[in-house]
This record gives C-alpha cells, sequence and structure tokens, in this order.
C-alpha cells in the first residue's frame, strides 16, 4: 500500500482540488483508493460523527465507502484548543494511526489531506511534518506560485521532509509568468533535487466566490435579488474613483462584485449600468430608491454590510479560493485542470506504482 500526504506550506493552495484531480484519476486506472485527513479545522457533524467538513466534501466526491469515523479521526473544536494549550490532549497520535490502518485496508493507494500548513496542529504535536514520518508517506506539495518566497518556501520544506519528499505541483500560475518558470524555476528545483509534477495555470474560475458566500462572510443585508445569490465572482472592484473611469473600470472585469460606500449612489448606478454581478455597500448605508429599483430590473443584488471599504476588501480577498460543496463548477474544473496538468506517468514511477 502506498501512502501520498498532500500538504503545503501555505494555506488555500489548492490540496482539496489536487488530492480529487489525484483520486479522481487514481480511481479512473483502476487503484483502489482511500482518503484520510488525520487532523481537521472546520468541524461538521455527519449522521452524529464529528468529522471534518473538507475531508468529508472529498470522501463524497470520490464515492468513497469507508467509515465517516475513520474520516478525520481529530478534529479541531474550541474545547479541543483549550485542552490543547492545557497539555491534556494525549494519545491523539494513536488515534490517527489507528484510523489510518483501518482505512489502509484493502487500499492500493491512500491520499492523505494536510490541515492548512505542513505546520498546522503543531501545537498538539499533529503537524505534517510530526505526523509524516508515523504514517510513512511521500509527500506531495502544492503551493501557490508566488515567485522567490514560493522557492524559499519549498526548498525549506523540502529539506524538513528529506526521504519523505516526492516533489511539488506549482499552483495557479499567471500566463505571464509560464515562460519564467518553464526556463528558469523547473531547471532550477529539478538540479536541487525537487520534482515537479506539474504547472497548474491560475484560473478565474477556480478563484471565484459564490455571491451567498460572500454575504455570509460579510454579515451583509440582501436587499433585492435573494435568488441570484448562487452567482460566482471572479473579480472584486473598489468603487473609489469618478463615474467615467469606473464605468470603463467594471466593463474590463468579467463577472465582478463592486465594494464602494454606500453614500456613492453615483458609482452604484453605474456599476448596474456596466452590468456587475453585485453591489456590497459598505458603512451600513443603505441606498436610495432608484439605485434599489434598477438593481432589481436587472436582477442584480445589493448587500449591505457594516464594515469600511478596506476591511470588506481584506476579507472577500480571504474568500477566493476556498472550496464549498454548492460551487460544483469549481470542482469539476479543478479535477479537470489536474487531469491535464499532472505528470501522472512520472507520479506513478515516483510512487512506484504500476498500471
Amino acid at each position: 500500500m502506498v501512502s501520498l500526504y498532500v500538504g503545503s506550506t501555505k494555506g488555500y493552495s489548492g490540496k482539496n482540488l489536487t488530492v480529487m484531480g489525484i483520486g479522481q484519476r487514481f480511481i479512473k486506472d483502476g487503484l483502489k483508493v482511500g482518503y484520510f485527513k488525520p487532523f481537521g479545522r472546520l468541524p461538521i457533524k455527519v449522521k452524529g460523527v464529528l468529522t471534518d467538513k473538507d475531508a468529508w466534501f472529498i470522501h463524497r466526491a470520490l464515492m468513497l465507502k469507508d467509515p465517516v469515523e475513520t474520516l478525520c479521526p481529530v478534529v479541531m473544536t474550541h474545547d479541543m484548543w483549550v485542552e490543547g494549550c492545557r497539555g491534556e490532549c494525549p494519545g491523539l497520535d494513536m488515534k490517527i494511526l489507528e484510523a489510518f490502518e483501518a482505512v489502509s485496508k484493502g487500499k492500493d493507494v491512500v491520499l492523505i489531506g494536510g490541515a492548512g500548513t505542513l505546520e498546522s496542529g503543531k501545537f498538539l504535536n499533529l503537524s505534517g511534518f510530526d505526523l509524516i514520518d508515523k504514517l510513512k508517506a511521500s509527500v506531495l506539495l502544492v503551493d501557490s506560485y508566488e515567485r522567490e518566497f514560493y522557492l524559499d518556501a519549498v526548498l525549506d520544506a523540502t529539506k524538513r521532509l528529506g526521504e519523505h519528499s516526492l516533489g511539488v505541483i506549482l499552483n495557479r500560475v499567471e500566463a505571464g509568468y509560464v515562460d519564467k518558470i518553464e526556463d528558469l524555476i523547473i531547471p532550477l528545483l529539478e538540479r536541487k533535487g525537487v520534482p515537479v509534477f506539474g504547472i497548474l495555470p491560475y484560473d478565474a474560475v477556480l478563484g471565484s466566490v459564490m455571491i451567498g458566500d460572500v454575504v455570509e462572510a460579510l454579515a451583509g443585508d440582501v436587499l433585492c435579488c435573494r435568488n441570484k445569490l448562487d452567482g460566482l465572482i471572479e473579480h472584486f472592484l473598489i468603487g473609489g474613483m469618478q463615474v467615467d473611469r469606473a464605468l470603463e473600470y467594471i466593463r474590463k472585469a468579467r463577472n465582478n462584485a463592486v465594494i464602494v460606500g454606500g453614500d456613492r449612489a453615483d458609482i452604484q448606478l453605474a456599476a448596474i449600468e456596466a452590468a456587475t454581478q453585485c453591489l456590497i455597500l459598505t458603512g451600513n448605508l443603505y441606498p436610495n430608491e432608484i439605485v434599489t429599483s434598477k438593481a432589481e430590473m436587472r436582477g442584480l443584488p445589493i448587500v449591505v454590510v457594516r464594515d469600511d471599504t478596506y476591511s470588506v476588501a481584506k476579507k472577500v480577498e480571504e474568500l477566493s479560493g476556498k472550496l464549498r460543496l454548492k460551487e460544483k463548477e469549481k470542482v469539476y474544473c479543478g479535477i479537470r485542470l489536474v487531469e491535464e496538468r499532472v505528470d501522472f506517468k512520472r507520479l506513478y514511477e515516483a510512487l512506484g506504482i504500476s498500471v
């Protein structure tokens, strides 16, 4: 049985989509696949069993049959955090190993999902670095490419992982950097003993956010068009300029939402005219009746939030790239991207798997 840990040096790097894409390909190639997440941070109850939301999502996406109890044996709750700070959580590693043994039975390969970063869970001695050796896993790093910061983090992690390091996948690579990566970055990593198994280009759909999730994250008040909250936003624009410039700015960005002060009726009307997807009005200021009426006619949700424009912009930026169960379009797009861009022949060889 082969165990493959998919981890990263930073959060929201594309681990879940990578796991699903690799898992789908393994299943397609006839392998018996298991999925396991040792440590989760998004508690959810499924059939009365506490598990991790992301782990349950992947479990369902891959249509696996293992019991929910073994899926994610340690899930961070507030009570566990308090007990962990007091040093009152002994035996968690044994609980993980027992669940992993159960998941591994009868499998050709078990995909292990990392939580956050390789450091996540360190205060409980459950970080990726703590568990990888115990799980006898090879480690595939998936990280968003951020120029020299990416190189430093990946090379440092690879050194710490030692013989467990398998290689990397470069994720969310913008089109302008592809040539540089192929000519300079990949040769550098390969010279330093870090195989590159694929380059996943930046995809606007994968970075999009559902309007309903924005409303939830910002605790917003939806004034109209509640039936349109399943729309996807690919770009968030700040409406703090002159109207003529705002119109040009908004029209250039596909599937955008405009974040603007609730007192800027001129920008609000310009955004509606330019067919924005959603208006996010800051400062807990409500629009006039003309703005609301035009938005209703266009089928455009207006969301009023308490925070200032800067705070809202920071919060929606953090939402970008997160997976939600409802966003099937993003899931299918990500799986297809992994299938097309990852060198599975080389990955199989590195894992010692024959298909």
